[in-house]
C-alpha cells in the first residue's frame, strides 16, 4: 500500500536562529540568538511589574497552552503546572472526561497523558510558557503565579498536518471543559481551518473562554487564518523601539500588539536566549488577561477582553493593521479593579535564580 503523505499545514509562529541542529520546516525565517538580558525588557515594557503591585496572578486562573508541549522539569516552570483536581494516576478516567490519567493535561500528538509523552518535545511550547509564567530572578513571565495547562498539539519538529485538525478541535474542547480561562494559540496555519476547528473556537467563546492567537510572521498584509475570527483576539508584534516588527503580519483583524522581537525565553536544558516571532507576542496578551482575571475574578471572559482592549497604550500615530495599541498590563489590571494604575514596579516573590545552574 502506498504511504499517504499529508500536507504540512504549518506549526510554529516564531523566527529563530540558535545552536540547535536545524531550522524546523514551516517556520518563517530566522534571526540570531543572543544571551538574554539581565532584566526582561519586554516584561517591563508592558508594565507588568507595576501590575504586580496589585496581583502577580492567581493559581485559580488557568491558561491552556496548545503548542508543542511544556517542559515542566525546568525549575522556572515547575511551580506553575496545572493539576487536574478530579483525576488520579490510577489507570481510570476518574473525572469521566474521556481522558484516562490526565493529571497534568493531555498530549494530543502521542495520545497519552501529558506527563507520559513518548516523543521528544520541540522547545517552542516551553519558550511560550516561559513568557507567560516563568518564575526566575533573571527571567520572569507576565503572570508568574497562574497555572498552565499543557495541551500538546505540534510534533517534535514543531509542525502539524492536514490530518491533525481534529486533534486541534479536541484540544480546544479539552481546555474549555477542564476549566481553562484563556487559550494561547501561538500557531500558524497555512490554510483556513475546517469547520470543526471553527466550531470549537466558537464554543470556547460562547463559554467565555478567551482565545489568543497570532497574526503570523510573513511580514505582510493578511492575518494567520486561526486569528481571523471575531471570537479570537489577534496579536501582532512590536520590537524594542515600539515599531511594528518587520516580520509581523498585519490586518484589520488584529486587535492589539505586544513585544515579539528578541524576547528572553527558556530553551532546552534550561538555557536562556532570545526568540522572535508573533508566537512570543501572544503570551504577553494571554498573561495580561490572566492578571486581569486574577485581580477581579468576578469578570467574565468577554469583560476581561474589553478591559484589555480599552486600556491599550495608544499608538503615537496611526498604525493600520496593528490594532488598538500596545498591551498595558498595569492599566488593564488597575481598570479591572477600578484603581489608578500603580506607578512603581513591585518586587516579585517566590522566584528561582536562572543563572545558578
Amino acid at each position: 500500500m502506498e504511504k499517504v503523505r499529508w500536507p504540512v499545514l504549518a506549526g510554529l509562529g516564531l523566527l529563530l536562529g540558535a545552536t540547535l541542529p536545524r531550522q524546523p520546516a514551516g517556520s518563517a525565517g530566522h534571526t540570531d540568538l543572543h544571551p538574554a538580558p539581565a532584566a526582561p525588557w519586554n516584561i517591563a515594557r508592558i508594565k507588568a511589574p507595576q501590575a504586580w503591585a496589585i496581583t502577580q496572578g492567581s493559581p485559580e486562573i488557568v491558561v491552556a497552552v496548545i503548542d508543542s508541549g511544556i517542559d515542566f522539569s525546568l525549575p522556572e516552570l515547575a511551580g506553575v503546572r496545572w493539576t487536574n483536581p478530579r483525576e488520579a494516576p490510577n489507570g481510570r478516567d476518574d473525572d469521566e472526561n474521556g481522558y484516562v490519567d490526565d493529571l497534568y493535561g493531555w498530549d494530543f500528538r502521542d495520545h497519552v497523558p501529558a506527563h507520559r509523552r513518548r516523543t521528544p518535545l520541540h522547545y517552542h511550547g516551553t519558550a511560550v510558557a516561559s513568557v507567560l509564567a516563568a518564575r526566575a530572578r533573571d527571567l520572569v513571565g507576565v503572570a508568574p503565579q497562574i497555572r498552565l495547562m499543557d495541551l500538546r498539539f505540534l510534533d517534535s519538529r514543531g509542525l502539524f498536518y492536514e490530518r491533525d485538525w481534529r486533534n486541534l478541535a479536541r484540544a480546544i474542547d479539552y481546555a474549555v471543559q477542564n476549566g481553562a480561562h484563556i487559550i494561547n494559540l501561538s500557531l500558524v496555519a497555512m490554510a483556513p481551518p475546517p469547520r470543526e476547528v471553527e466550531e470549537a473556537l466558537a464554543r470556547a467563546g460562547a463559554q467565555g473562554v478567551l482565545v489568543v492567537a497570532i497574526a503570523g510572521n510573513a511580514g505582510r498584509e493578511g492575518v494567520n487564518p486561526l486569528a481571523r475570527y471575531p471570537f479570537v483576539l489577534a496579536v501582532a508584534a512590536t520590537d524594542r523601539d515600539d515599531r511594528p516588527a518587520r516580520f509581523s503580519n498585519r490586518g484589520p483583524e488584529v486587535d492589539l500588539s505586544a513585544p515579539g522581537a528578541e524576547i528572553p525565553a527558556l530553551l532546552p536544558q534550561g538555557a536562556v536566549g532570545t526568540l522572535s516571532g508573533t508566537s512570543f507576542a501572544a503570551p504577553h496578551v494571554s498573561g495580561t488577561l490572566a492578571l486581569v482575571l486574577s485581580a477581579n475574578p468576578g469578570l467574565s471572559g468577554p469583560a476581561a477582553g474589553e478591559v484589555l482592549l480599552r486600556t491599550c497604550e495608544a499608538w503615537p500615530q496611526e498604525r493600520p493593521g496593528f490594532g488598538r495599541g500596545l498591551v498595558d498590563a498595569a492599566a488593564a489590571v488597575a481598570a479591572a479593579c477600578n484603581l489608578p494604575a500603580p506607578a512603581r514596579p513591585a518586587k516579585l516573590e517566590n522566584v528561582t535564580k536562572t543563572w545558578d545552574r
